[in-house]
C-alpha cells in the first residue's frame, strides 16, 4: 500500500511539473507575441460568415506554406462568445477547416479544399485578438474583434495572399458564357473556332462576343484579339502581354476602360500565362474582363467571374469606302504580268478542287480545267492556257524557290484570267511561314447582295479590296505583307506558303462566303462548268513594289454590239473591214470566228445557250449576254 501511495505521489508531481512547464511556455509565447496594427483582412472582403447575430469578428489563419497563405472567415454571434465557440462554429460550417486543442490551447490547424492544402502540425501556435496575445480559448470575443492565428517561429505573414472560402450553402457567382451557335460576327479563317468575350464596366456594364476562326492545332490569345482588330475597326486593344485597355465604339456603344490591367480566363478558369503565351484550342471561350465589375472568387488564383449576360456583336455597317478601279483607271494598283519588278513566280502548286456547283452537294462534279502545274511559273495574257480552275471553295497552296519577305510596298501578286473588266471571279488570299498556320488578308466586298450576280453578271472593281481576281487577264492583284504584321505564328519576312481560296459568290448564306465585315461576297454564281470558280494563272513575287505605270494601259471599244442582252440576232456596227472576229463562251473557248466584210454585220445567236459570251473584233473585246 505504501508503494502505491509513493507511485501516485510521483505521478501527480510529474503531472503538475509538466503542466507548469506548459503554462510557462504558453505565457512566454503570449508575452513575446508582438502587438501590431492589424489591417490584413478587412471585414468587407469576407465571403464566408458563420453563426448569426449582431456582433461580428474576423478570423484569419496564417500558414507558413510555400508560398505562405492566409485563410479568412467571419463569425457572427449575439450576447457572448469565446474563441473556442468561434473555432467550433467554423469547423462545423466548413469541413475543409479543422483544428484540435489540448488544455485550452490550439495544437493543430489545417485547411484542405482539394486545391489549396495547408496545415500547422502538432505544436504550439500563436494567436491574438486585435494584435494582443490571447490567454486561451476561453477568452471572450467582442463585436469588431480581429482574431489572428499563425505558427510559432519564423513566419512572415502573407498579407497580400489571402484566400476567402465561399459558403457552400450560398449560390456562387457563375461566369456568364455564350454558345458559338449564337455568335453573329465571325472573323479570321480556319477549321477551328473560339469565342472571344469582353466585359466592359463603363459607361455601363456590357459584355460583347465575337467568333474567331484559326488554322493549326492551337492559337495564341494575343493573336485572337489581333484578328478582331484587323477585321473590326470598332475594336481596339492596347498591350500584348498585359492588356491595359480595350475599347469598342460604333456610334451606339462607347465602351472603354483606361489605365488598368484586365483579367482574363479560358473556359471560366484563370489563364495560366500572359496573353502572348497562352494557347487556346477549338471550342474554347476566352473572356477578358474589367476587374472593377468582376467578382473575385479566389484571391490565391486571382479567379474572377463576370455575371453580365453576354450579347453577340452585330455586324459592322456596310462600308462606303471606294477602292482602286479597273486597269487603266486613275490610281489602279494592278501589276502587269511582265512588270520588271517581278523577281520570280511560284515553283510548286497543289490544288484541292471544289465543286462546279457547291449547292449540288457531296458527290457532284468537281472543277477539272487545267492542272496543278498550270499554277506555277509566269502568268500571261492568255485566258485559256496556263490556267487551273479551283471550283467552288476549292483552293491552291503554292510555294516558292525562296521565301517571300516584307518590303516597302506590295510583296506579291495573284493573277486570274478574267475575260474583261467586269466578269470577276474572286478568291481569298492567305499566307503562312510554317505551312500550318495560315492568315487571311482582310477583304472587303461592297457589292450589293439583294440580287445574285449570274454567270453573265458584272462587278465594279471599286467596291472590292484584298480579293484576288479583281483585274482583267494579264494583271495581278497585289498584296502587302505589312498588313498581317503582329501574329505570333507568322514571320512576314519568311513567308513560305500562299494559299488561294475560291470565293463562293452565292448570296445564299448556306453556301456563300463573307468579307471581313461579315458581308456576303457576291460574284458570278453559279458557274456550273469544269472551269468553275477562281482560275489561277500564277503568283508573282516582288518583295516590295508599288505600281507606277498602270494608267498607261487603256482599252477603248469603238464598235457597237446590240441589243445586249440579245436573244436571236446580235447587230455589230462601226467595225473596220477585213478585221478578224471571234466569239468566245464563258470558259474562254472560241466557238465561232470569221472576217468582217463591211462596217456592219449580224451574228446568229439563236443556237447558243443562254449565258455570257465575249465578242472580239480585231484587238477589241466586249461582253455579250444571251437570254
Amino acid at each position: 500500500m505504501l508503494m502505491k501511495k509513493i507511485l501516485f505521489f510521483l505521478l501527480v508531481l510529474a503531472s503538475f511539473t509538466l503542466s507548469a512547464q506548459n503554462e510557462q511556455m504558453r505565457e512566454m509565447m503570449r508575452t513575446m507575441q508582438p502587438s501590431r496594427n492589424v489591417t490584413d483582412v478587412p471585414a468587407e472582403n469576407i465571403q464566408f460568415w458563420v453563426g448569426s447575430g449582431s456582433n461580428e469578428v474576423v478570423a484569419a489563419f496564417f500558414f507558413c506554406n510555400n508560398p505562405a497563405v492566409g485563410i479568412a472567415y467571419g463569425y457572427r454571434f449575439n450576447s457572448t462568445a469565446t474563441i473556442l465557440d468561434m473555432l467550433n462554429a467554423i469547423q462545423s460550417a466548413d469541413p475543409n477547416f479543422t483544428f484540435s486543442q489540448d488544455g485550452g490551447w490550439i495544437t493543430t490547424c489545417g485547411y484542405n479544399n482539394g486545391t489549396l492544402v495547408c496545415s500547422i502540425p502538432n505544436g504550439y501556435l500563436m494567436y491574438s485578438v486585435n494584435g494582443d496575445g490571447s490567454s486561451g480559448l476561453s477568452d471572450p470575443l467582442a463585436n469588431g474583434d480581429y482574431f489572428e492565428l499563425n505558427e510559432w517561429g519564423d513566419c512572415t505573414l502573407p498579407v497580400t495572399n489571402i484566400y476567402y472560402p465561399v459558403d457552400p450553402s450560398t449560390p456562387t457567382a457563375v461566369d456568364a458564357t455564350i454558345s458559338a451557335d449564337n455568335i453573329i460576327y465571325w472573323v479570321g479563317n480556319g477549321e477551328n473556332e473560339v469565342v472571344f468575350v469582353v466585359n466592359f464596366c463603363t459607361p455601363e456594364a456590357e459584355a460583347l462576343a465575337w467568333g474567331v476562326r484559326f488554322s493549326g492545332e492551337s492559337a495564341i490569345v494575343s493573336d485572337i484579339f489581333h484578328t478582331i482588330e484587323l477585321y473590326d475597326e470598332r475594336f481596339n486593344v492596347e498591350g500584348t502581354s498585359f492588356v491595359t485597355n480595350i475599347t469598342f465604339a460604333d456610334g451606339i456603344h462607347d465602351n472603354y476602360t483606361t489605365s488598368m490591367y484586365w483579367m482574363y480566363n479560358v473556359n471560366g478558369v484563370t489563364a495560366a500565362n500572359y496573353a502572348d503565351q497562352q494557347e487556346v484550342h477549338n471550342g474554347d471561350v476566352i473572356k477578358f474582363g474589367d476587374a472593377s465589375c468582376g467578382i473575385i472568387t479566389d484571391t490565391v488564383m486571382y479567379t474572377y467571374v463576370w455575371t453580365t449576360p453576354i450579347e453577340p456583336v452585330e455586324l459592322p455597317e456596310l462600308s462606303t469606302e471606294v477602292f482602286d478601279g479597273i486597269v487603266g483607271s486613275e490610281g489602279c494598283q494592278a501589276i502587269k504580268y511582265d512588270d520588271a519588278a517581278i523577281l520570280g513566280w511560284a515553283t510548286t502548286c497543289e490544288v484541292t478542287r471544289g465543286y462546279q456547283n457547291i449547292a449540288n452537294g457531296e458527290g457532284s462534279a468537281l472543277a477539272s480545267y487545267g492542272t496543278d502545274n498550270d499554277g506555277v511559273g509566269p502568268s500571261s495574257e492568255s485566258t485559256g492556257e496556263g490556267v487551273v480552275s479551283l471550283g467552288d471553295a476549292g483552293y491552291a497552296v503554292l510555294t516558292f524557290g525562296m521565301p517571300i519577305s516584307n518590303g516597302e510596298g506590295y510583296d506579291f501578286a495573284v493573277f486570274e484570267n478574267s475575260l474583261n473588266h467586269t466578269f470577276l471571279e474572286l478568291a481569298f488570299v492567305e499566307v503562312s511561314s510554317d505551312g500550318e498556320h495560315y492568315y487571311r488578308f482582310p477583304s472587303v466586298s461592297n457589292t450589293q447582295t439583294e440580287q445574285q450576280i449570274s454567270n453573265g453578271g458584272a462587278l465594279d472593281a471599286t467596291k472590292i479590296n484584298n480579293l484576288a481576281g479583281k483585274y482583267i487577264v494579264g494583271w495581278g492583284t497585289p498584296f502587302d505583307l505589312e498588313e498581317l504584321d503582329g501574329y505570333s505564328n507568322l514571320d512576314i519576312n519568311n513567308v513560305t506558303h500562299v494559299r488561294i481560296v475560291d470565293v463562293v459568290g452565292s448570296i445564299n448564306p448556306l453556301y456563300g462566303t463573307t468579307d471581313k465585315n461579315g458581308h456576303l461576297i457576291n460574284d458570278p454564281y453559279p458557274t456550273p462548268w469544269n472551269t468553275s470558280g477562281f482560275d489561277l494563272s500564277g503568283v508573282a513575287v516582288m518583295n516590295g513594289w508599288t505600281p507606277t505605270a498602270v494608267n498607261n494601259y487603256q482599252q477603248e471599244i469603238s464598235f457597237m454590239a446590240y441589243p445586249n442582252p440579245c436573244q436571236n440576232v446580235l447587230n455589230v456596227n462601226n467595225v473596220t473591214v477585213n478585221e478578224p472576229v471571234s466569239l468566245f463562251n464563258a470558259m474562254g473557248q472560241q466557238i465561232w470566228n470569221g472576217m468582217t466584210q463591211d462596217t456592219y454585220f449580224q451574228l446568229d445567236m439563236q443556237s447558243y445557250p443562254a449565258g455570257m459570251y465575249m465578242l472580239q473584233v480585231g484587238t477589241q473585246m466586249t461582253k455579250i449576254i444571251k437570254k
